[in-house]
């Protein structure tokens, strides 16, 4: 539908039209026509679809190295008996190794994603 009108409007002003009675007949701005009219001049071939609105990249996304230097961290502990596995003992094997350090909360999350975070069988939660 949507769609259906930025065509309209490109055709209307095409065939001779003024801008301001196209975007005024269907009920839109002067930067709605403009915007669309810009589009189709660009000469690309879908100008009337709308652009997605995810950002292209992600800047505080955990890159793929650090992400599998921490899930390493975390084995290499679990695997020492004794050992500590928790995000603090995490964050002081990393720092000890010269590692960048990641918040609590992204350690935290990076273990909930790969599934290594376990339910205390000894303490189970109450209710």
């Amino acid at each position: 539908m949507e769609e259906d009108l930025r065509k309209q409007a490109v055709q209307r002003h095409q065939a001779g039209e003024s801008p301001k009675a196209v975007y005024t007949s269907l009920n839109r701005s002067k930067f709605w026509f403009f915007k669309w009219l810009n589009r189709y001049q660009s000469g690309a071939t879908d100008w009337y679809k709308d652009l997605p609105r995810t950002p292209n990249t992600r800047p505080s996304e955990l890159s793929l190295a650090d992400k599998n230097i921490i899930i390493a961290t975390r084995n290499r502990l679990e695997s020492t008996p004794y050992a500590q596995i928790g995000v603090s003992a995490i964050k002081w094997e990393l720092h000890r190794l010269g590692q960048p350090l990641h918040s609590d909360s992204t350690i935290n999350r990076t273990l909930k994603r790969e599934g290594l975070v376990k339910k205390n069988k000894v303490f189970p939660q109450r209710g």
